[in-house]
């Protein structure tokens, strides 16, 4: 009796002093362009260039198309009365009515650009602009005006597609430190 309660222990026995198995590995996925390094600085710098390069093009060309185009579907932009708009739909047509008025004869120009990748797949775009040409709803000339954006882009091939837009005018004064005309003003004390 002892004989077969050993045998019929014996898988048991064999069983609970085994080493546990490992757990089953993760399936391995193949890398995507999306989770591929970030480039380098000098690529990432170009890569905003370019984008800032589109950006100031479809305006000055005053194609709402095209600046449209440059967002992703489902984009959000706010212009620097605080103006909030999501999606491209809504950022084209936000645009396209100022375009026919008050923008018509603008020109915009950027004037320093600062691209940074925050992920190999996402960059912060901040660019420092001046728009000339601008007239006030009574059709007489606006002064010229400055500011600076900051898009969050999204990596899609060889180009970015903006995310997300901050668009912010700027003092005289802020603006001269922005283009690094003045000495860094220190805080009063």
């Amino acid at each position: 009796m002892h004989r077969f309660l050993a045998t019929a222990a014996l898988p048991l026995l064999l069983l609970a002093c085994a080493p546990a198995s490992p757990p089953p590995a993760a399936p391995v996925t193949p890398a995507t362009p999306a989770a591929a390094a970030a480039p380098d600085a000098r690529a990432q710098q170009a890569l905003g260039e370019q984008l800032v390069a589109a950006f100031n093009d479809a305006w000055n060309r005053h194609d709402m198309d095209a600046f449209a185009a440059l967002n992703a579907e489902d984009a959000d932009f706010v212009n620097i009365f605080g103006m909030w708009w999501h999606g491209r739909a809504a950022i084209r047509d936000s645009h396209v009515g100022i375009h026919k008025t008050v923008f018509r004869q603008s020109r915009l120009e950027s004037v320093r650009v600062e691209t940074r990748f925050v992920a190999p797949d996402v960059a912060v775009v901040r660019w420092a602009w001046v728009l000339t040409g601008a007239l006030r709803p009574d059709g007489q000339p606006a002064p010229d005006m400055q500011g600076i954006l900051v898009h969050v882009a999204r990596r899609e091939g060889d180009k970015l597609q903006i995310v997300t837009t901050q668009n912010t005018q700027a003092t005289d004064d802020a603006f001269r430190l922005v283009r690094g005309s003045d000495p860094q003003v220190k805080p009063a004390q």
